[in-house]
């Protein structure tokens, strides 16, 4: 693969990844890569600036993606969703110098003018506060594991090189036609699967989200698709639907949290490969996979082995029962957390400490234990608990909050928030989740907001 400065891939590379990915859903007109770097060098672009990136799913973000690198920026991918409030706090934090999105009010931001790109628009930040970087490098948002405005710096050269042992290991092929439906600002659908594709040559679709059974089968079979990846809690869903896939579909790689083996038992058909991955975006993001369909069922609860390169160890005391927390050793992880000051999940050059409790069987393979400290899935997202209480603790007339995670026994979880406040009326707790709604995705807020006068707060640590 031809690149640039900082391991970039070469315009013309990117261009014929472009053109040979389509969109399942709806087309985007999105501006050749080369007329998207040039637009955004003609805006005054400053090479080593973050740009943050909300677009939709489709051939669009990606472009754009690329278009910031080539141009000398840093590209922040976020959720679409995402409004003014918690964009504005992570383009504080970040030191971001702009915003990608379809369409932007900049009044919004206290800006006065949103330019044009494609079908997207432009908008530069009026605040001074800049940081800078070098070229190449790509900021991955975390908000689940470590902070609502914290994000992972990575080199795009890493990222390939982690998508390339990720597809090496799920056998993809050139030929293969693979379907991201996932959300592209999350780790695993851009590095495991668009930037594998971009490094395998593969063609590319881009569909959703949102995610149905019905759309899922549609685009399938209306795409000849090879290669498809799932979060536990869909492919579950699908395991219990009774899942038959078209025959084309030959691999399926299921990415995030374990699977149960009852559903890994409903996945696995004659002609199917079925891989389950772990992996997590300090790590670049993919670090271990297990190749389902060639293992006994005793270890249909593991992800596997280390992926080439990666090497992995559990962080002693432990627990007592032979698990404890896995390190991640490889060139792949991230070079730095920003904005610095949060926690630093490096404990030694190019090894992260995941917050992720594992056993390791003396046959290599690794077992998910459970997660650490304030960090859990719910309904498929990871939240970190610490900054829903520090929003919640922030709104006026809030003395202290606290969260509470309940675990199903299904293994699925939630969590209620509790407040304390000075004048517990009937209006508060709408306040409360109104506030909440500018700053957190629908899938990061609590179950039930239950009010306390604060008179009940006794003293806290």
């Amino acid at each position: 693969m031809s690149g640039q400065a900082g391991g970039i891939p070469g315009v013309d590379h990117v261009e014929g990844f472009l053109a040979n990915t389509v969109e399942a859903d709806r087309t985007e007109r999105a501006a050749p890569l080369s007329e998207a770097v040039n637009r955004l060098a003609e805006l005054g672009l400053v090479p080593g600036s973050p740009v943050l990136i909300a677009m939709p799913n489709g051939k669009a973000l990606l472009t754009l993606f690329f278009a910031v690198l080539h141009a000398g920026g840093v590209p922040v991918p976020l959720a679409p969703a995402s409004g003014a409030a918690r964009v504005t706090e992570i383009a504080r934090r970040l030191g971001a110098a702009a915003l990608i999105a379809p369409r932007i009010a900049p009044e919004r931001y206290g800006g006065r003018r949103a330019h044009t790109t494609g079908d997207a628009e432009v908008l530069f930040f009026p605040w001074p506060e800049r940081r800078r970087h070098s070229a190449g490098e790509v900021i991955l948002m975390t908000s689940g594991t470590s902070g609502l405005a914290s994000g992972c710096l990575h080199g795009i050269g890493a990222l390939l090189a982690n998508a390339r042992r990720h597809a090496d290991a799920i056998g993809q092929r050139q030929d293969d036609t693979v379907l991201v439906n996932l959300p592209l600002h999350y780790s695993y659908a851009l590095v495991a699967q668009a930037m594998a594709a971009l490094v395998k040559g593969s063609r590319l679709v881009v569909s959703g989200p949102p995610f149905t059974a019905g759309a899922y089968h549609r685009v399938l079979r209306g795409h000849d698709v090879g290669i498809s990846s799932l979060t536990p809690t869909l492919a579950a869903g699908l395991a219990e639907s009774g899942f038959e896939p078209p025959k084309a579909l030959r691999v399926l790689t299921v990415g995030g949290a374990t699977l149960h083996p009852r559903h890994v038992t409903g996945l696995l058909s004659p002609g199917r490969r079925l891989y389950l991955t772990y992996g997590l975006t300090e790590a670049g993001p993919r670090v271990a996979t297990l190749a389902a369909h060639e293992e006994p069922p005793h270890r249909y609860a593991s992800v596997g082995l280390p992926l080439p390169g990666v090497r992995t160890r559990l962080r002693p005391p432990g627990f007592g029962d032979g698990s404890g927390e896995l390190l991640v050793e490889s060139e792949t992880v991230l070079r730095r957390r920003v904005p610095e000051g949060g926690p630093d999940p490096l404990v030694a050059p190019g090894t992260v400490a995941t917050g992720d409790v594992f056993e390791i069987d003396r046959d290599g393979y690794h077992y998910f234990r459970g997660r650490l400290a304030d960090s859990v899935v719910v309904n498929g997202e990871k939240v970190w608990l610490p900054s829903i209480r520090e929003i919640a603790s922030s709104i006026p007339g809030v003395r202290r909050s606290a969260t509470r995670v309940h675990r199903a026994a299904n293994g699925e979880c939630h969590y209620d928030l509790d407040v304390y406040v000075r004048d517990p009326g009937p209006r508060r707790v709408a306040e409360i989740e109104r506030a909440l709604a500018r700053l957190l995705l629908r899938g990061e807020r609590p179950r039930h907001i239950t009010l306390h006068p604060a008179s009940e707060d006794g003293w806290h640590k």
